[in-house]
């Protein structure tokens, strides 16, 4: 009997042996609050898989809470949170980055990708990747992730966007990137620059016709409720861009900031797969609601195409900076 107890007793001290080496003898030293005005989409999971891998690669020294659904502020206050060092990381589309460097709302040109695959493939691109993410860092932003999110379909409330005709003299919310304004000028549309929230209610109200989202907007915000109709065009891609702060990057050691930022990046190609994966899912999800997305009639998406194709050209042709930026886009584009 005492020979099993003394067993009994190694056993539970080497239990307890092992858990303490598994768990952080300590509290985290650095809390990073990732921040999406988004819910439900590839932007929030990522900030949840941060949470996953960053306290293993780090041992325990950074932990990871998520704030989905604009919990934290607007965008515009969470890049300034992410200059000032107050929000730790934050995700959208690259539009949404416009007013800290102006190339990043030309991932709103219309065409400038042929398809996701495509457009990925040129995001994956290991010298293009690292100059976008590093494109910030003077303005206090680290990039860590740059995927495409989803393709941006049209949509009406009251009225349906069905043909060209019907995008005449329809207020549709973008994210105010020139590119957009110049779209919708296209399109016979009226730009009105809009956040997430504020969409929701002016869709329901009548103050805009319709919006021009992906796929996940529409069906996490049950826009269902407010119009059934999707129109795929096909001319222009979300691309998501997710940065954390440098002013809390820049108060960890070197070698554990290097380890925060390897981290991060290295999730960019299952936040690319996992946003496919989730358009696909969402889609179906659309449909099941007894909603549906419709193509423009063939001549119709040519006369689409005919409009649109040369508002890259237009937008940039007026700044040395931007045209230098959309032509290694398209160079590397042909490489692809």
């Amino acid at each position: 009997m005492k020979l099993r107890a003394r067993v009994a007793m190694i056993n539970v001290a080497l239990a307890m042996a092992a858990a303490a080496i598994a768990t952080p003898l300590h509290a985290a030293e650095y809390t990073l609050k990732w921040a999406t005005v988004t819910r439900g989409d590839m932007q929030e999971k990522f900030g949840h898989k941060l949470a996953e891998v960053l306290p293993k690669a780090t041992n325990g020294r950074v932990e990871v809470k998520v704030y989905p659904g604009g919990q934290l502020g607007s965008p515009a206050a969470l890049i300034e949170g992410l200059q000032l060092g107050t929000v730790e990381g934050y995700e959208n589309p690259a539009d949404f980055f416009t007013g800290v460097d102006p190339r990043l709302g030309e991932f709103s040109i219309p065409f400038l990708f042929r398809d996701t695959a495509q457009a990925n493939k040129v995001l994956a691109d290991p010298e293009f990747n690292k100059y976008v993410l590093d494109m910030l860092e003077s303005k206090g932003i680290v990039g860590v992730n740059l995927a495409v999110a989803a393709e941006s379909l049209y949509f009406g409330a009251k009225r349906p966007l069905r043909t060209l005709a019907d995008f005449k003299g329809a207020k549709l919310r973008v994210n105010a990137t020139d590119a957009e304004r110049a779209r919708m000028a296209a399109l016979g549309a009226t730009a009105v620059p809009m956040g997430l929230p504020e969409m929701i209610t002016s869709l329901q109200s009548g103050v805009i016709d319709g919006t021009m989202s992906g796929m996940s907007i529409y069906t996490n915000f049950n826009l269902q409720n407010v119009g059934k109709t999707l129109l795929e065009t096909h001319d222009t891609l979300l691309i998501s861009f997710g940065g954390l702060s440098k002013a809390w990057l820049d108060k960890m050691p070197p070698d554990l900031r290097k380890t925060v930022i390897d981290t991060a990046r290295g999730l960019q190609p299952w936040a690319r797969q996992t946003a496919i994966d989730e358009v696909a899912e969402l889609r179906k999800v659309w449909l099941s609601r007894g909603g549906e997305v419709i193509p423009l009639p063939p001549a119709e998406q040519a006369e689409l195409e005919k409009r649109l194709k040369p508002i890259g050209a237009q937008v940039t042709s007026g700044n040395p900076q931007l045209k230098a930026f959309y032509d290694k886009i398209k160079a590397l584009s042909a490489k692809y």
